[in-house]
């Protein structure tokens, strides 16, 4: 059976190498979503960096000429990070590497990066184009995000807000987002799904923002998780204390006939460990913020996908 390490993509060593990185960088940033920052000159807020790209989607996405979607992807992989914090998008900077520059495949690209970061409020400040013709395949090339935002201390976003008998809220994916593209390459390319499918499984990623900030002017979400790389229990996991867990519930997850078809292909596992399953992004709110976050997130079709309990030793996430 086909997995995600056979395709090329080894989940379990990028988890060792962020253990080690912890140790060596000695921050508290490491394993989270976004970095945070403080600066004397401005001590009631929080600074918050982070950087991303889109990884082997962006392979398809070119032979398709998709550059606004490759745009819009690179944004959602930095900004809906960033969102877990709390915090409101300021600047974006991007990198453009490719093997020969094509002046109008680039500029396509730039256009689209800044109109659509408008729709946040957020400036393409600028950025690097690199030509690496030893490096990047001819007619090939990548593109990376780096974004700062800006949140009041007092209104950040931290996994210390979270309580036993809180509720779990997921939001649902447009498809993988940006992430497993390596095995679902792998599946076509093998003929294990048709072209249909294929072609749906490059919808561009869901940008949460705009809720999302608006849930944190109310007050009504407690954390956020972004379900990208490692599934829903890799990422939630790192929003919840030590002393609870989060108890899920798959049936819950609404109906998506593209994910049903990876489990078949690779197994439930392995498939809820490389794809967010319909899953984009997960909130943990008060159960009596349920309404509430329910009107606001109606875009995302919203479901209650589990609760808080008091810590179980063995895991800070499973599903029951």
């Amino acid at each position: 059976m086909i997995s995600y390490k056979s395709s090329g993509v080894d989940i379990d060593k990028a988890d060792a190498l962020t253990d080690i990185l912890k140790n060596t960088v000695d921050s508290n940033n490491m394993g989270m979503f976004a970095g945070i920052y403080e600066h004397p000159f401005i001590p009631e807020y929080y600074l918050v960096g982070c950087t991303d790209g889109v990884g082997t989607k962006v392979i398809p996405l070119i032979e398709r000429k998709a550059y606004d979607t490759i745009a819009k992807d690179l944004i959602a992989m930095n900004l809906n990070d960033m969102i877990c914090t709390g915090a409101a998008p300021m600047f974006f900077l991007d990198y453009f590497a490719t093997h020969t520059l094509d002046v109008d495949i680039s500029s396509a690209f730039v256009k689209a990066l800044k109109d659509e970061l408008a729709e946040y409020n957020c400036i393409l400040l600028g950025g690097e184009t690199a030509e690496l013709k030893d490096l990047v395949v001819k007619g090939h090339f990548d593109v990376g995000g780096f974004v700062v935002g800006i949140v009041k201390k007092d209104n950040a976003l931290k996994k210390d807000n979270v309580k036993a008998n809180d509720i779990v809220i997921g939001l649902k994916s447009s498809g993988p987002h940006s992430n497993g593209y390596t095995l679902i390459r792998k599946l076509f390319s093998e003929n294990l799904i048709i072209k249909d499918e294929f072609e749906k499984s490059l919808a561009p990623t869901h940008i949460y923002v705009k809720e999302i900030l608006e849930l944190c002017k109310q007050n009504l979400v407690k954390i956020c998780a972004n379900i990208t790389g490692g599934g829903i229990e890799g990422n939630l996991s790192r929003v919840i204390p030590d002393n609870l867990c989060a108890v899920l519930d798959k049936s819950k997850i609404p109906a998506f006939p593209l994910f049903g078809k990876f489990k078949q292909l690779v197994g439930e596992d392995e498939a809820f460990k490389a794809f967010n399953m319909g899953v984009g992004m997960i909130l943990i709110v008060a159960s009596e913020n349920k309404g509430k976050v329910f009107e606001i997130c109606a875009k995302y079709e919203p479901f209650e996908f589990g609760r808080i309990i008091e810590g179980e030793a063995s895991s800070r996430v499973r599903f029951g």
